[in-house]
């Protein structure tokens, strides 16, 4: 008998979600992805918005202002809470600034990525600091740098 009560507090103070046994600090805005790369700040740009619209991504860009683009949302399977799996969807946002020394001929490209929840279709999409997904920023830096370094080795 103590056993199951033992059982019940453990499972209730943890609740029903695999998530409750990972404890992650919160992703702070230090926490962007990013490179640089010696090419000009408009070409990495170009680029950016090229790899982000292309499969497998296929993003639209939803806004564009002063070397940062915002993408749209992106479906993804969610984390599993209270006995279901439940929606995320993420956009990023992609900042081109030119390098200080050399602002014609190199640049440093930042990825931030904003990842919203809900449980179930019809509910409200909420963001909050635990679903951040930076993983997912990181891939698309290695998407557009493989795409920039596959076309600066072509003849």
């Amino acid at each position: 008998m103590n056993h199951t009560l033992l059982l019940c507090t453990l499972l209730l103070t943890l609740g029903c979600s695999s998530d409750a046994l990972h404890f992650t600090p919160p992703v702070s805005n230090f926490d962007q992805p990013e490179s640089e790369f010696d090419i000009a700040p408009k070409q990495l740009y170009e680029t950016a918005k090229r790899v982000a619209g292309a499969p497998p991504l296929s993003l639209p860009i939803e806004q564009e202002k002063n070397g940062t683009f915002t993408t749209g949302y992106k479906d993804y399977e969610g984390g599993w809470h209270i006995a279901r799996r439940w929606q995320e969807r993420t956009r990023y946002r992609v900042t081109v600034i030119p390098d200080f020394d050399k602002p014609a001929g190199r640049a440093r490209l930042t990825i931030g990525e904003e990842t919203q929840t809900r449980a179930a279709e019809g509910q409200t999409w909420q963001a909050t600091t635990d679903t951040a997904r930076p993983e997912r920023a990181r891939d698309l830096l290695q998407q557009i740098e493989s795409q920039i370094k596959s076309s600066t080795t072509k003849p």
